[in-house]
């Protein structure tokens, strides 16, 4: 083992007292909005879990606190906007400039920002994971010679990469941060896993041997689970050959994680029951849009997971990637929101229960939103009272849609602006304007998307459907009529 390798497992340290953190920021752009510190809690799909939320004040200021005694990545987000911060216990304050972003913002579309940090001291580990990223990508790409040598995985480019890590070693070697040396390992780690073009097989070996037999699972560590992932790639979809009809028929005949457990235990690379379920998780994620997998036995053998996991930490991803695979999917609950509409009365989804909703994004200088909202006037007037309209302004500028609802007074149905609440645009996955959900009398998904008011090419308009409702809702009513209550 040579000392690079040493070096990796020298910084086996006791955990950090629990250590409060404070994170005070500034975004002069976004006064009095809201800022919300997040975990990942699955490095495979994003998925954020909220840790706190704090209001932006007039001058731009707020602040977060946090209580931990391991690092682990944040994003802090704003708006549409966000940035990543590893919060390190042994910093007991951060003080940092969300960046302002002069070109025009995108509702529509989540914006990495660069974060400024003011006085950020050289021990920190945003400092030293900036460091060591930059002596990466130039030791990767830091010229033609070294673009060409990476491109073509060479013995030269092998050689060099030893140099590299050994160079690392005078770096960073005296640093006591388990989180870095553990990132420079899996940083690395990517990198040899592509190394060999020779003979895959071995290189896939040594790689297990030296990197996942018998180490922990660094859920926190984004550079682990970036290594992770890259290894078990397609764990179910491309598995060695004579397994793939057994893991097909375990998912979709028997809808049993025992037995696909069984089809997976004899792989080498899969003896570890912590590792092959986290393979499977993330086996099941990639899968679950193939014809060839039966989805509901996915989600089945996912929520079994989430309630009988041994692991902690995999009852969490399973119980997030269930809701990320089901999201927006009919009969699943539509996302809760509270607007205020042009008549500045409060509306949210709670109180219009008992109606269908029919729920519109749009932005006041898109022609065709405009051109659909003039036919939306002609169904409200038709159907409201079967159906509850509810039409929500993207617009960059609230002017905008105030200057909108003033010139078109004579829309009476419910028009709220977004409020630079981006959380509504995640909730709805919204990508294009115009774009319609329609969410039935129990606060539940009927169409996501939903038929837009003018019929487009092949597909039919929304009207057929509220017919459908309105003759379904008058034959209730009539049935009703000389009925027992």
């Amino acid at each position: 083992m040579n000392s690079f390798y040493c070096f990796l497992f020298a910084f086996i340290l006791p955990l950090t007292p629990i250590a409060q953190t404070t994170i005070n920021g500034i975004a002069p752009k976004h006064a009095t909005k809201f800022a919300t510190i997040n975990k990942i809690v699955n490095f495979s799909n994003f998925k954020l879990e909220l840790i706190e939320k704090s209001p932006i004040d007039s001058l731009g200021n707020f602040q977060f606190k946090s209580a931990n005694n391991k690092a682990f990545l944040a994003v802090i987000e704003i708006d549409n906007e966000y940035g990543y911060l590893y919060i390190d216990p042994t910093t007991p304050q951060y003080d940092l400039l969300f960046l302002n972003n002069e070109q025009t913002i995108n509702p529509l579309r989540k914006k990495n920002i660069q974060l400024i940090f003011n006085n950020l001291d050289k021990d920190d580990l945003n400092t030293l994971i900036l460091d060591f990223n930059l002596r990466l990508d130039y030791f990767l790409y830091g010229d033609t010679a070294k673009i060409v040598r990476m491109a073509h995985r060479t013995q030269e480019f092998v050689d060099s990469l030893e140099q590299f890590k050994n160079q690392l070693i005078s770096y960073y070697g005296g640093v006591k941060k388990q989180y870095l040396h553990n990132y420079i390992r899996y940083s690395i780690g990517s990198i040899e896993q592509l190394t060999s073009t020779k003979d895959i097989e071995k290189n896939r070996l040594l790689t297990y041997n030296f990197y996942l037999h018998k180490m922990p699972v660094l859920y926190e560590n984004n550079a682990y689970m970036t290594f992770f992932n890259q290894f078990y790639d397609n764990t179910l979809s491309l598995p060695e050959s004579g397994n793939q009809e057994k893991i097909k028929f375990a998912i979709n005949n028997l809808n049993s994680l025992e037995k696909l457990n069984e089809a997976l235990s004899n792989d080498y690379f899969l003896k570890d029951s912590r590792i092959r379920e986290l393979a499977i998780i993330n086996g099941l994620s990639q899968v679950y849009y193939k014809n060839s997998f039966d989805p509901n036995n996915i989600l089945s053998i996912l929520k079994e997971i989430e309630n009988n996991s041994a692991f902690i930490e995999h009852k969490k991803i399973s119980k997030n990637l269930i809701q990320t695979l089901t999201h927006l999917n009919k009969g699943t609950k539509a996302p809760i929101f509270n607007l205020t509409n042009q008549f500045n009365e409060q509306i949210n989804l709670s109180k219009e229960k008992g109606k269908y909703i029919y729920l519109s994004f749009f932005t006041s200088d898109s022609p065709k939103s405009i051109m659909e909202m003039e036919v939306i006037k002609s169904l409200h007037e038709k159907y409201a009272d079967n159906i509850s309209f509810i039409s929500i302004s993207l617009d960059k500028e609230k002017r905008n849609y105030i200057n909108f609802t003033k010139e078109y007074a004579d829309y009476k149905w419910n028009i709220c602006h977004y409020n630079f609440n981006h959380n509504i645009i995640n909730d709805y996955q919204i990508k294009n304007i115009p774009s319609y959900v329609l969410i039935d009398k129990n606060g539940i998904i009927d169409q996501a998307p939903a038929y837009s008011p003018i019929a487009d090419g092949n597909s039919t308009s929304i009207e057929k459907t509220f017919f459908y409702i309105k003759k379904n809702n008058t034959s209730e009513k009539k049935f009703k009529i000389g009925g027992k209550n």
